[in-house]
């Protein structure tokens, strides 16, 4: 005779699936990138959003072993998978009081390196509790382009610089996002494959080509329009990497666009353009950007 299973077996699976439901709701998280696309070696930074859903406050940190809580995952789409970093950062803990939600940022180029063109998923692997319950986020997407090359040269560190006489490549290139075209420099070395991650200059109209100059010290200065009133002048210091901005409008509505030109003396100078107040001028707060707050030597205004 077929025996018939326990009455209370399915009510006990469901009491049971219900506890492990709750257990598994404790907190809640997601990844948002700001940017779907970013130009190939571009520093690419991810939100992590997580609520407390525990009825209690939490604090997420490592287990008895000192593993990490967050535990963070890219994998290419197609192709070869990024190389871990020997020396990634150290997550610190994170307390998220009863009901609330927190957010904090994660450098994935700091984890990962990520040179190479193509498509990324990113996931993050949370554990908690005393159980080391483990949450993992929804995936999300994320474009590194290539980028399209504009103008480039190779120039050498000067003398009386650190590591004078090598060779630097200056290289200028736009990238299409879907909230419009966007202008980089980048410095490196092919050589010794030093180099430097992209540096970011700003929106730049397609229909207005930006200028390019090299200062007498072999400093990179360009130009670009980031609206039809609004040009940004960038410095790129050749010797140490260091960057900065300062913003210029026209003097006149009737003087045209500022140019950007090469004096016979090796000084740069701009014509046609005035500069923006101290007060008004654009903040780069990336640690490796100095802001321009002075003129440069070796830059004048014409006479």
């Amino acid at each position: 005779m077929r025996t018939q299973p326990p009455l209370f077996l399915p009510f006990f699976v469901l009491v049971w699936l219900a506890w492990a439901g709750v257990s598994n709701a404790q907190i809640n998280a997601t990844l948002k990138f700001p940017h779907e696309t970013y130009l190939a070696s571009e520093q690419v930074v991810v939100t992590l959003t997580i609520t407390n859903l525990a009825g209690r406050d939490i604090t997420l940190k490592g287990g008895v072993t000192e593993e990490s809580w967050c535990l963070v995952q890219v994998n290419a789409m197609r192709g070869q998978t990024p190389s871990y970093r020997a020396n990634p950062p150290v997550i610190p803990p994170l307390f998220i009081p009863a009901g609330e939600t927190v957010s904090r940022t994660i450098p994935l180029h700091e984890f990962f390196e990520l040179p190479t063109t193509g498509q990324y998923r990113a996931k993050v692997s949370l554990s908690y509790g005393a159980s080391r319950t483990q949450f993992v986020t929804p995936a999300a997407f994320f474009n590194m382009d290539p980028g399209h090359k504009i103008w480039s040269t190779t120039v050498g560190v000067p003398e009386g610089k650190q590591n004078a006489g090598a060779p630097r490549l200056f290289s200028v290139l736009s990238l299409q996002r879907k909230e419009g075209m966007f202008l980089y420099a980048k410095l490196e070395n092919q050589e010794d494959g030093m180099h430097y991650p992209p540096y970011f200059l700003g929106r730049m109209l397609a229909a207005v080509a930006p200028q390019m100059q090299i200062d007498r010290d072999n400093n990179l200065y360009v130009l670009h329009a980031a609206s039809d009133d609004t040009y940004i002048l960038s410095q790129v210091d050749i010797a140490t990497g260091r960057s900065g901005q300062a913003v210029y409008r026209s003097k006149t509505p009737r003087a045209g666009r500022p140019s950007l030109s090469r004096q016979p003396d090796g000084k740069l100078a701009i014509s046609g353009g005035i500069r923006v107040s101290e007060g008004e001028l654009n903040e780069r707060n990336s640690p490796e950007r100095a802001k321009l707050s002075s003129r440069p030597e070796g830059f004048k205004s014409p006479n």
